[in-house]
């Protein structure tokens, strides 16, 4: 519940930075006839709990909570008080903190346990974070709280709020001073040193006369002594009719550091209820925050990968990879594929996950465990998702018991996403819902013959749009290879749909005991069991490179590595295109050897890493015109394997190839 108030502070893409939501307090007097006047004016946000939670534990742990908390059928999220007739104030984050949640709207309930549901907001500000609004069923006799719009420095001050569904308490302290509104200091916040903590946002900030002098906001996480308040002040002189934002906002996309900065302004009118601000204000924010990604994207449009000089390096590059990698932008403005330090899960039946952070994002590799048919890992992620959760080491901790999440149940959308380079990707949304929080998992899940790669993140409901949007143009810069078994290649190349761009023609042919061909249309090359044995036990990768081509940049297969577990020998060919004039003098030496066709792509093996490595490359040396794309086919075997055993082995490989690119 803390968390999903924290996110809401986030407005229009700026993070009140230094700030923590507020929520308690425990009893200090004032005078009882003004404490009860205090007490009578100020009430829970409440918001329900959902009939049914989403989610699925590994054992029953509701009755390890509090029986108040666990009896209750709300959840309280912040407080709220009366400031005139029928007219009552909060901090406007306890508001946003709901906006879409799926629970319901945000209520008010009094000390007998009353519910009053919010009739409209009449007026708020987002960045001074208030919000004044009428109950559709106002409670009879509640006097409304008297307004001290000039507070004396240093004078007693008393922080009002409710105690998490406990009642309203209170705690004493002292107007200390004023601070300026961070952006540009526009305003000045109050600061008071009265205790405060979940639950309070919201809630009454009185004087020693139980006058109102702001609306508790946020508790300093660098002073725990001084928290801040919204100056009642600026509540009164607000206009009416109008609920204003007007933040700036600060953009960014994962793969580069640079960002666009602007201002997030919206003025909504009012009054509206609860759900048509919602909207509302969510319409306004992912339009804005859609309008700068797409700015920031266009501004620098003509050196983001695969554009500019930028990116020859890797156009024109070679490299072999297997584990997930995002192409991004170094400190040089060069594009390199990165790959995360990944930690590895165990599915169990062989299966696991390799994940990793990446600026908030999850990249995943994840291996299907034996005995499951791919077909129905591909279409049921749901069976994947709680396969994840059931290996994950994450528990909820509930008194002295730990508790695990199981299922999520199946994904509310399910749906295909084509990225630029014609990969086929499968988005699948979550719409977690629990007692104490609303949001959603959105996976981006792309087939590989041995699983799926992708990267997965949540996100709220104020926020889901761009957050989508975001996750698809990060496809275009993902990068993976295709790996696995034959057996699970064949039944891979069976699930059309989903395969991409590149696979979508046939490539393969793979017959048990007896031949493996490949044929791309530019490569041609197959063997039989002479050279390697065929089995369905033996693996294949494919490497996908970005390449440059005088049509447009591509996604194309650049390396086929095929690898016999049992013989413990593996088939390379690789291809490799001529060096950007902005490449590295090792990988221009490395061209000219191939073009001369110099050691050690001669025919003659070398020993490397444990292994026998024979290599050489189709064609004569030194042809001219000098050739723009050469192919190097390589051979591997256990070290001490005799020299003309390396070459007869290359030879089988070359025989019946066909390079036509060149």
């Amino acid at each position: 519940m803390q968390k999903a108030l924290a996110a809401a502070v986030r407005i229009g893409g700026v993070a009140i930075l230094g700030l923590k939501l507020c929520v308690v307090a425990s009893a200090a007097p004032l005078e009882p006839d003004i404490q009860r006047q205090v007490r009578e004016a100020t009430f829970e946000v409440v918001v329900p709990k959902p009939a049914e939670e989403s989610i699925r534990y590994d054992k029953s742990w509701h009755e390890l909570l509090p029986y108040q908390m666990r009896a209750d059928k709300y959840v309280s999220v912040g407080t709220a008080f009366a400031i005139g007739d029928n007219t009552y104030a909060t901090a406007m984050h306890v508001l946003i903190a709901s906006f879409g949640d799926s629970r319901g709207e945000p209520m008010l309930r009094d000390a007998a346990g009353k519910l009053y549901p919010i009739a409209q907001v009449t007026k708020g500000s987002v960045d001074q974070d208030f919000a004044v609004f009428t109950l559709a069923n106002p409670p009879d006799n509640v006097a409304a709280l008297p307004l001290n719009e000039k507070p004396v420095l240093n004078g007693t001050v008393y922080a009002v709020g409710n105690a998490l569904g406990e009642g309203v308490v209170m705690r004493e302290g002292n107007y200390t001073s004023d601070t300026p509104e961070e952006d540009s200091g526009r305003w000045s916040w109050m600061r008071f040193s009265a205790p405060i903590s979940g639950g309070n946002s919201g809630g009454p900030l009185v004087d020693a006369s139980g006058r109102v002098i702001g609306i508790v906001r946020a508790m300093r996480t660098t002073e725990n002594t001084l928290n801040i308040a919204v100056p009642i002040a600026l509540v009164r002189s607000a206009p009416d009719g109008v609920v204003s934002v007007n933040a700036r906002g600060s953009t960014g996309f994962v793969v580069f550091d640079k960002t666009r900065s602007a201002r997030f302004k919206a003025d909504i009118p009012t009054p509206k209820r609860f759900a048509e601000l919602s909207d509302a204000y969510m319409k306004a924010a992912d339009e804005f925050n859609a309008t700068q990604l797409r700015e920031l994207l266009a501004e620098n449009a003509s050196e983001t990968f695969p554009r500019g000089s930028g990116s020859d390096r890797l156009l024109h590059g070679f490299y072999e990879r297997s584990a997930p990698g995002l192409v991004v932008q170094n400190g040089n403005g060069d594009w390199v594929i990165t790959q995360p330090h990944y930690t590895r899960l165990d599915l169990g039946h062989e299966g696991w996950q390799d994940s990793a952070d990446f600026k908030g994002y999850l990249v995943f590799h994840r291996h299907r465990p034996q005995g499951i048919d791919p077909a129905t890992w591909y279409a049921d992620p749901r069976m994947v998702r709680d396969l994840v959760l059931k290996a994950s080491p994450g528990t909820i901790h509930v008194n002295a018991e730990t508790v695990k999440v199981v299922s999520l149940g199946d994904p509310v959308k399910d749906s295909r996403f084509t990225d630029a380079w014609g990969r086929i990707w499968q988005v699948r949304l979550w719409h977690v819902t629990t007692w104490f929080g609303s949001d959603w998992l959105m996976a981006f899940d792309l087939p590989v013959p041995d699983g799926s790669v992708g990267f997965e993140a949540r996100a709220g409901a104020l926020g889901l749009a761009g957050q989508i949007d975001r996750m698809k143009r990060m496809t275009g810069f993902f990068a993976a290879s295709y790996e696995g078994k034959l057996s699970d290649w064949n039944r891979f190349l069976q699930q059309g749909p989903l395969l991409p761009k590149p696979l979508a023609a046939p490539v393969l042919k793979v017959d048990y005991g007896r031949s493996f061909a490949f044929d791309d249309r530019r490569l041609a090359f197959t063997y039989g069991p002479e050279l390697q044995k065929i089995e369905p036990g033996g693996r294949l990768r494919l490497d996908l490179a970005f390449l440059h081509e005088p049509a447009g940049d591509e996604l194309r297969i650049a390396g086929v590595v095929a690898y016999n577990p049992d013989e413990k020998t593996e088939i390379d060919v690789f291809r490799h295109g001529t060096p950007a004039e902005s490449g590295s003098e090792t990988v221009k030496r490395e061209w000219s050897k191939r073009l001369r066709h110099a050691h050690p792509y001669d025919g003659v093996a070398v020993s490397a890493n444990d292994r026998q490595i024979i290599s050489a490359i189709p064609g004569v040396p030194d042809a001219q015109p000098a050739p723009e794309v050469l192919y190097t086919f390589q051979y591997r075997a256990e070290t001490g394997t005799p020299q003309d055993q390396m070459k007869a082995k290359l030879d089988l490989l070359m025989q019946a190839a066909q390079v036509t690119e060149h």
